[in-house]
């Protein structure tokens, strides 16, 4: 659990570092603010869709009496089939 977290927190901050960065480079300079506000829009949408995910993997593993880590191995023995 702990490790998807902190991808959803690296994965936000990577977003918000990207726009940042981006709108320094363009000709017209955007707000700052905007440019956050924009960029943090755009990380909620990843974050629903790792903990849909992962909420719906431990949903599966509870059904079928598996443990967390019995989960992601299955995952990553279907991922190399």
């Amino acid at each position: 659990m702990l490790d998807i977290i902190n991808f959803i927190a690296l994965s936000g901050l990577f977003n918000v570092l990207f726009f940042w960065y981006a709108s320094t480079k363009m000709k017209s300079k955007p707000d700052p603010i905007k440019t956050l506000i924009v960029s943090f829009v755009f990380s909620i949408p990843l974050s629903f869709l790792l903990i849909g995910v992962y909420t719906t993997m431990l949903i599966y593993a509870a059904r079928h009496g598996a443990s967390e880590d019995a989960m992601w191995e299955y995952m990553e023995q279907e991922e190399l089939q």
